[in-house]
């Protein structure tokens, strides 16, 4: 029964330090790692009107004090999950996002989901990619 035991914990080891250390790379800083910010962390908004132009500049320096620009922008939200989203960021500590902030950053959000992702209707994967 020895015999069998110790290969046994050998490859389980071999199996899990593998693993756990590409969970402490991802992880090492306390940040998590989804999906959506893999993706481009710009948007070329030269065609936006000014207004959002201007929006977008605030969002880009309020949400990039937390996470990377990259989760927002490559995440398919509706509209309502955009506002929700919003306020949701507001009340994290340090945020900075005030409430004329957070409208101007939803507003931003929704009219660039509806000029840049032009997605069916149902689609909408999370910020962490669910």
């Amino acid at each position: 029964m020895r015999r069998c035991f110790i290969p046994v914990i050998a490859l389980l080891a071999l199996f899990c330090l593998p693993a756990s250390e590409v969970r402490a790379q991802k992880t090492q800083k306390g940040e998590k790692v989804y999906e959506a910010d893999k993706g481009p962390s710009k948007i070329d908004v030269s065609k936006y009107p000014e207004e959002m132009q201007k929006a977008y500049k605030l969002f880009a320096q309020k949400c990039g004090k937390c996470h990377t620009l990259a989760r927002p922008i490559n995440t398919d939200f509706a509209d309502d999950q955009w506002n929700r989203y919003v306020k949701r960021m507001m009340n994290k500590p340090g945020s900075g996002i005030e409430p004329k902030d957070g409208e101007q950053i939803y507003k931003f959000l929704q009219y660039d989901n509806a000029a840049r992702k032009k997605k069916p209707a149902g689609n909408s994967k999370g910020a962490g990619g669910k």
